[in-house]
């Protein structure tokens, strides 16, 4: 067997540790005539100028079919000041008894510095294999496959990744494609992450056939040494499967070194952060709803880190987060992204600063420790006059255009002969055509913005005419007729969960609302129910429209919050047409 072997836990039959030196071999637990098992043996040689100067002398192994062997060398960095190394081998045998009774196991020999090191001999008591009909000894395929759990790397920091490789093992090529269902135990002190299933080309070494499985990832949460329990998988057809495990395997867990910034928060890998608006091209402004994103990037521990969060501040308000998870498992950890999509509201105009907490993390490849620092988003927020003045002509031009193109029926233009196919061939008659076009949807503009003024004034003149409460009578009516027509729509999509549209038909009814009482901003409405309605009426207003802002932009919607939206709607409304 030419692979790595894992770094096996095991009771251990015998351990003698000589001050810098252990031996250890595992312990022989039931094994019966012709079945398999693995015997493991670890020796650690720490400290300077400790050398081992003769290979592992294993005793006589005469009365067991040895199916395979392997090896496997670590070396630890305990101190680099000191110089404190520790030399990890892992060597192992995959062993079948002969015969049934009691066999004696003598010692295993080293030679360190020197010195022989050598452990003390033991009995294997091995069992007959019990019997089975004819049937079941031919579909019992536990005997003819067995899995090797393997560890890439059984030293690691506390957080950080260690790969695993389950192997299959037989010497019949066709028993490989009876191996499914791969299963793991959940384990409180490691996460295990499958990469992948995807089998590899079968190898074959000492007559003995493998192929890997499955690969999976393994997050340890706590230092010491961590026992990773056994993987299993289904032998055979739906009819008589048999189950078949591995080998338990052992991962040191170092703990992280000292020197930890203050807001390290369990973050072990190599990350960035980043933090934006998502849509740039929208102008913050007060007391309206911006997406902001956190956004961290890297490979390492995804799954157990804390991201970086908003910090407090009475510029803005901001609201819990959705977080979107972006990875996948690559060999040194989870790689990809997270995202935190926040929902910031500015609560003054000006210059503001969207601040997030301090983000630290801890590279094992480099053994040290990286603060990113505080991370911040500078915003330029402008009140709603401060927009629409910063607009220019033009663009309250096509702004009021669009709003007429909207809102009137006009008929399809046929614009395909409008494009000119030579430079120096120039149509004259599009060209006028064009112009012809243009003046006449500057004169539909100027028509209507007529038209609008004088609307205005007629409430005035209304007023003139009739009295206040007459006025207020009018009016009430046209908005409860109005409000019933446009519940009932908001309903509708309620049901049909057409969020969007039903934020749209709002704000329709909402301008239609301030239309009627001829105010044309959100303050003027503001001030007119404070006057007229009462404060009650406008605090519940402001309130009403803080939830609908919220609820608008927030990145997704349910129908429960629909719902309350919806409440909120008919209260305020019954509240201003009484």
């Amino acid at each position: 067997m030419k692979h790595k072997i894992p770094y096996i836990l095991f009771l251990f039959s015998a351990i003698f540790t000589y001050g810098q030196v252990t031996l250890a071999v595992s312990d022989v637990k039931n094994p019966r005539v012709n079945q398999r098992f693995n015997l493991t043996v670890i020796l650690e040689i720490s400290g300077e100028n400790m050398e081992q100067e003769t290979p592992l002398r294993m005793p006589d192994l005469s009365k067991f079919d040895i199916i395979g062997s392997a090896s496997e060398q670590n070396t630890v960095v305990l101190d680099a000041k000191k110089g404190d190394v520790l030399n990890q081998m892992v060597y192992q045998w995959v062993l079948t008894p002969k015969e049934a009774g009691k066999i004696r196991f003598g010692s295993v020999l080293v030679t360190v510095n020197g010195k022989i090191y050598k452990t003390e001999p033991f009995e294997i008591n091995v069992k007959d294999n019990e019997k089975k009909s004819a049937v079941a000894e031919h579909t019992n395929h536990s005997n003819e496959v067995y899995l090797n759990l393997e560890l890439k790397k059984n030293v690691v920091y506390k957080n950080e990744p260690a790969v695993a490789v389950l192997r299959a093992y037989s010497k019949d090529y066709d028993n490989f494609r009876k191996v499914s269902n791969l299963q793991f135990s959940p384990q409180k002190n490691a996460s295990i992450k499958p990469i992948n299933y995807t089998k590899s080309e079968i190898e074959t070494s000492s007559g003995m056939a493998s192929q890997v499985i499955g690969t999976f990832m393994i997050f340890p949460n706590e230092s010491g040494p961590i026992a990773i329990n056994a993987f299993s998988a289904v032998v055979g057809n739906a009819t008589k499967p048999t189950k078949v495990s591995s080998n338990r395997v052992r991962l040191n867990v170092k703990k992280l070194p000292d020197g930890m910034p203050s807001n390290f928060k369990n973050a072990v890998g190599n990350f960035e952060v980043a933090v934006s608006q998502t849509n740039t091209d929208e102008i913050p402004e007060v007391d309206k709803p911006l997406n902001i994103s956190v956004r961290l990037s890297g490979a390492g521990n995804f799954g157990s880190l804390d991201l970086p969060k908003i910090i407090d501040s009475p510029d803005y308000v901001f609201y819990t987060p959705q977080i979107t998870t972006k990875t996948v498992p690559q060999k040194d950890g989870l790689s990809g992204d997270v995202i935190a999509e926040y929902v910031v509201i500015p609560k003054k105009a000006g210059s503001i600063s969207i601040n997030f907490e301090n983000f630290s993390f801890f590279n094992p490849k480099e053994v040290q420790y990286t603060d990113l620092g505080p991370k911040s988003l500078l915003l330029n927020v402008k009140t709603p006059g401060e927009i629409a003045d910063a607009k220019s002509t033009i663009e309250k031009v096509n702004d009021y255009t669009n709003i007429v193109l909207e809102t009137v029926n006009t008929p399809v233009l046929q614009t395909h002969n409008l494009k000119i196919k030579n430079k120096d061939k120039i149509n004259w008659k599009i060209v006028a055509g064009n112009l012809g076009l243009m003046v006449a949807v500057l004169s539909l503009f100027v028509v209507l913005r007529k038209r609008q003024e004088k609307k205005k004034v007629k409430p005035q003149q209304l007023r003139s005419s009739i009295s206040i409460a007459e006025t207020e009578e009018i009016i009430r009516k046209k908005i409860g007729h109005q409000f019933d027509e446009n519940i009932e729509y908001l309903k509708i999509l309620k049901e049909n969960k057409d969020f969007e549209t039903f934020f749209t038909a709002y704000q329709e009814l909402n301008n239609e609302t301030k239309n009627f009482f001829s105010v044309i901003n959100e303050s003027e409405f503001r001030n007119y129910l404070e006057q007229n309605k009462g404060a009650h009426v406008a605090e519940q207003y402001r309130i009403l429209s803080e939830k609908i802002q919220i609820e608008k932009y927030a990145p997704f919607h349910t129908a429960e919050h629909i719902d309350l939206i919806l409440e909120a709607i008919i209260s305020f409304y019954n509240e201003i047409i009484k």
